[in-house]
């Protein structure tokens, strides 16, 4: 069993709540932002444009993610009190939160009349390292608890001291190992899409497996319908949702629709740029 890492809410001048969660969410924020704006800088894209995107996705990702929590696993919240639709902060689901992150980048890129895919790649290195923080916070505040375990790595929950599957760790780990195996791959682009659909397809299996460790309704656990949770169904969406980026980009890489390959990377081009030609052998 692991220590519990619990960190209760810290009292600003007394009275002003600072969540640990909500810190770790800023900063991954911050850092999604930066990396997802440097990826477009180095893939050829306009950086300003990346970064304007993601505003827009990330404000129509946290709505997403509050509206798809509230409908799909609470229900019952709203039918008492409808106010509950602007309470933001009262729930998220990570799968609403990329359905409304999508929806954003859609919306947005197309106004622009740029290419949605080819920003939404460039996105992606900046989202995936981002999840290891915002997964961290629901590891130390322990919102996602699971079934009782005797698991290594259990921890005990603060709501009722038995030792519980805490999901937000597992993520937090998992997610480490898709940002390892996304930067490995960062110079590999058979086709315009290539890295969304790379990471949906690593991530909505485990997903799908991880939410059979969730607590069952009886116990005060999700909402299942037909037996599953609605990440499950959300997560058999996204693999579907991967294989048409697969079929899509293929297809537009043969016909010769794309544009073109990675530009050389900015240390090699100054290497390339400032070399010395050399003298003619005799």
């Amino acid at each position: 069993m692991l220590p519990s890492l619990y960190i209760p809410p810290y009292k600003l001048f007394g009275f002003i709540p600072i969540q640990p969660f909500g810190v770790l969410v800023a900063l991954a924020l911050v850092l999604g932002y930066s990396l997802g704006r440097r990826r477009a800088r180095l893939t050829g894209l306009d950086p300003q444009l990346c970064a304007d995107g993601q505003v827009w996705i990330v404000v129509s990702g946290f709505a997403m993610a509050h509206w798809v929590s509230l409908f799909f696993y609470f229900p019952d919240r709203f039918l008492k009190n409808p106010f509950t639709f602007f309470e933001f902060w009262s729930g998220l689901s990570s799968f609403g939160g990329l359905i409304g992150a999508a929806i954003g980048a859609i919306v947005y890129f197309r106004r622009k009349g740029v290419s949605v895919i080819k920003y939404v790649d460039a996105i992606i290195f900046g989202f995936v390292p981002a999840w290891i923080l915002g997964r961290m916070g629901c590891t130390l505040v322990f919102d996602h608890p699971g079934r009782p375990t005797d698991f290594f790595l259990g921890m005990m929950y603060h709501g009722d001291k038995i030792v519980r599957h805490n999901l937000g760790m597992y993520e937090m780990l998992y997610a480490v190992l898709l940002t390892i195996i996304l930067y490995s791959v960062k110079n590999v682009r058979p086709f315009d899409g290539f890295h969304p659909a790379l990471m949906l397809l690593l991530y909505s299996p485990a997903r799908f497996l991880f939410d059979y460790l969730r607590e069952q309704p009886v116990h005060g656990g999700d909402r299942r319908y037909f037996g599953l949770t609605p990440g499950q169904y959300f997560a058999v969406g996204m693999v579907l949702l991967a294989v048409v980026l697969i079929v899509r980009g293929v297809r537009r890489r043969r016909a010769g629709t794309e544009g073109p390959a990675l530009p050389p990377s900015p240390v090699k081009a100054k290497a390339h740029h400032g070399a010395k030609p050399r003298k003619a052998k005799r």
